[in-house]
């Protein structure tokens, strides 16, 4: 994912910051800002970054259930390429396995196969099928 460019676009200011406990990052749609927690690791800070543009992407104001599942969907699609998932589930079936394969988090792999439409599913299982009888 090209954070750069898509910072570039939205025109939101990333920084670090103290937050509050447990968090680690959030979107200021006052100052369309994202404030990240220092410290994170690489995988913790991607993820994050990540969901927060989601959120300045859509310029959220404020912050509800549907307004998080868009910003985590929104990250997960753009984490997570279908042509590395693919690769990734040919050597786990784990979502563990699969998160560290892709460099993502185990929760970013949830929200990527929860979009997955029937038909990616169906494509998906064909492929992995096939590979299996070869």
């Amino acid at each position: 994912m090209d954070f750069e460019k898509i910072i570039a676009e939205t025109g939101v200011k990333v920084v670090t910051g103290d937050l509050p406990r447990g968090w680690w990052g959030a979107y200021d749609w006052r100052d369309h800002r994202i404030v990240l927690r220092p410290r994170l690791g690489v995988v913790q800070y991607d993820s994050t970054l990540a969901h927060e543009l989601g959120h300045a992407w859509h310029m959220h104001r404020g912050t509800t259930p549907r307004q998080e599942r868009e910003a985590s969907v929104w990250a997960a699609r753009r984490l997570i390429r279908a042509s590395d998932f693919i690769d990734a589930l040919r050597v786990s079936e784990h979502r563990t396995g699969i998160a560290q394969i892709l460099g993502v988090m185990p929760s970013d792999v949830d929200t990527y196969i929860s979009t997955l439409t029937p038909n990616e599913i169906l494509f998906v299982s064909n492929l992995l099928r096939k590979e299996e009888v070869c």
